[in-house]
């Protein structure tokens, strides 16, 4: 999250609510750190949020975390977004055709969020699973999404993670890369030995909403990374026809 300071009541709610997207519990003192708001303002919007049921206190005297109210909505966002769980079953079909992990990612403020996996018939230790969010910045899932995003968004997250000059060109000479292609691929980008490739995923409308991923141990892709390639930007395909038409 940028620490430019958020100005106006509606602005600072959502910048609020955005860091407690990318993290899991705060202190009032690191969500003022995280936005630029005032540490006097972060309490009282705190305390409204706690009352309406967005952000709810843990257990940890001080800290606060998403709320039961925030988590419905994520629930009524999983199901609107997926369809009825055609992308799911999109996903489950692309693990099985790969016998790798497969997974939906979505762009969260400066991060990429995974929403939901598929796990092939081979075992992979990676730090991908439902909830978890890496930099916007680097690795297959971050890039194939970033790639397609407005120069405007692309400098608010260079500013956000603090990349310097010489990072920046490296990542536009990437996303350039990523564009041409119209799919990204990294080794060791997140998880050290970690394979990936990514392909982005559109709306009827043209604009990026997430990206589908497969990811294996770099040792098992060898000679076989195209065929892993063609199966995930098919599912990606597909998932975008979903964005096209009601369910």
């Amino acid at each position: 999250m940028s620490k430019k300071t958020a100005h106006g009541p509606g602005h600072r709610t959502g910048a609020i609510l955005a860091a407690f997207a990318e993290q899991t519990s705060m202190t009032a003192q690191g969500v003022a750190r995280h936005t630029g708001i005032p540490i006097s303002a972060v309490y009282r919007h705190l305390q409204e949020l706690v009352q309406c049921g967005l952000i709810s206190r843990t257990r940890t005297h001080g800290r606060y975390c998403a709320g039961s109210l925030t988590v419905q909505m994520a629930e009524n966002y999983r199901h609107e977004m997926f369809r009825g769980g055609r992308v799911r079953r999109r996903l489950a079909q692309l693990a099985a055709d790969t016998d790798e992990l497969a997974a939906f990612l979505i762009p969260s403020g400066h991060h990429v969020l995974c929403v939901e996996v598929a796990e092939g018939s081979r075992v992979i230790k990676c730090s991908f699973s439902p909830g978890q969010s890496h930099p916007l910045t680097f690795g297959a899932s971050a890039q194939a999404i970033l790639a397609h995003l407005s120069a405007e968004r692309v400098a608010e997250v260079c500013e956000a993670h603090q990349l310097n000059p010489e990072e920046i060109e490296s990542l536009e000479i990437s996303l350039h890369r990523v564009r041409d292609r119209g799919y990204a691929m990294s080794t060791s980008a997140v998880d050290e030995g970690v394979w990936g490739v990514s392909v982005p995923v559109f709306d009827r409308l043209g604009q990026v909403t997430g990206a589908v991923s497969t990811m294996a141990p770099e040792f098992r892709v060898r000679g076989n990374q195209q065929a892993l390639l063609t199966l995930t930007h098919a599912a990606a395909q597909d998932i975008s026809r979903f964005e096209e038409r009601p369910s």
